[in-house]
């Protein structure tokens, strides 16, 4: 009886613990809207932000964060057109974590995520980095793929040295 409640114990931890992510880069503070990744890497700090406080406080948020990431909970609410401008002037990489329809229902008007066609958009991505560069007039996009779902850890590594990178552009 011993051993099968200790054995139930190790399950329990296992499927409660947070996924490592052998991220080494310098140390990053995203701003998550909808459901925060649950990672565990002491140089990644994620912190909840509601979708209207990015709209209403966007100087805040740029200043104290790295990056905003969506998730797939608000992709309808975040393809509303009232965030284009908001997405298209932001000064910070906007992560569109797991969206195959890539950054193109929020960064244009007159779709939302529901209503894009998945199969024009979709290259494959996983993932997509958006960054718009209002100076020179020209968005710039960074597509990460995912091949298996074991693999949920490298795509993390990969997309922070990005936002790492960016922040040194």
């Amino acid at each position: 009886m011993k051993k099968i409640v200790f054995f139930l114990s190790l399950l329990l931890v296992a499927a409660c613990s947070h996924s490592e992510i052998l991220y080494d880069g310098a140390p990053l503070k995203i701003a998550v809207i909808g459901s925060s990744p649950e990672l565990n890497n002491e140089k990644i700090h994620f912190e909840s932000i509601s979708l209207d406080e990015f709209s209403e406080d966007t100087l805040r948020i740029s200043t104290n964060f790295d990056a905003v990431m969506i998730t797939p909970v608000m992709f309808e609410k975040a393809s509303d057109d009232k965030y284009v401008d908001l997405y298209n002037h932001s000064e910070m990489p906007i992560i569109f974590f797991n969206s195959p329809k890539q950054h193109y229902p929020f960064a244009r008007g007159g779709i939302t995520y529901e209503t894009a066609h998945w199969e024009s958009l979709n290259n494959g991505s996983h993932t997509t980095i958006y960054l718009y560069n209002i100076d020179a007039f020209r968005e710039d996009a960074w597509y990460f793929y995912l091949k298996d779902e074991k693999e949920l850890d490298l795509l993390y590594k990969e997309i922070f040295q990005k936002v790492e990178m960016l922040l040194y552009w």
